[in-house]
């Protein structure tokens, strides 16, 4: 069985989502492949919504997950994108790094200490601290063709399932089973449909394939 999960690191529902992710990784990571795809909003442009927006947006979701988070990231739709993390996260898992720790922790640099992760230079710098990769290595491979294809096919995969919210999750088991949620972020919801899925997996592997002569 098969988990994607459809993230942008810059976005506050996905940094509300990573305890989901964490969970399916504690409870059933031997028996479901996890898959995490960035897939940044907006594509490659600039955030098309005021500071001021922004912020509005964050203090409604605080009120859905509980959390205080802050978009001073975001300076505004001239100067920040969520391309540039998202690529820079990308680019440190293309070299190793484990992308559900790494996410989480330059979505917390973005949305709880406030740096300013929408410029690209500072989404190279951050990452460069977090793994001890140089500066203008992560540079270079956040610009590099591997890199934008895949942030590109993140996004069009996305669009394939017809969603257009972070998080979606797509969840698909042996059987040929298959469930599509569209900006579900509680693990209360999604690990109740994953294990429900991986018991009919089970099961279709326990029965054997069909006999024969039927």
């Amino acid at each position: 069985m098969k988990v994607t999960a459809f993230v942008d690191v810059l976005s506050h529902w996905c940094y509300a989502a990573y305890p989901a992710l964490e969970a399916l990784r504690a409870t059933i990571a031997q028996d479901v492949e996890v898959e995490i795809v960035f897939a940044p909003a907006f594509g490659n442009a600039n955030v098309p919504m005021s500071r001021e927006a922004e912020v509005w947006f964050y203090e409604r979701g605080a009120l859905a997950y509980g959390r205080q988070l802050t978009s001073a990231w975001c300076e505004g739709s001239r100067q920040s994108s969520t391309w540039h993390a998202n690529a820079a996260v990308l680019a440190a898992v293309n070299a190793g790094a484990d992308p559900l720790r790494l996410g989480a922790q330059v979505s917390r640099a973005g949305m709880s200490d406030g740096r300013l992760i929408g410029r690209e230079i500072e989404a190279a710098g951050c990452i460069a601290e977090l793994t001890g990769m140089q500066p203008q290595a992560v540079l270079d491979a956040m610009r590099s063709a591997t890199v934008v294809e895949a942030l590109d096919a993140g996004n069009a995969r996305l669009a394939a399932l017809g969603c257009a919210e972070r998080p979606s999750w797509q969840l698909v088991n042996g059987a040929g089973d298959h469930s599509v949620l569209q900006g579900v972020w509680q693990a209360e919801a999604i690990l109740p449909l994953a294990r429900a899925l991986l018991e009919d997996e089970r099961a279709y592997r326990r029965a054997g394939p069909m006999p024969e002569n039927l």
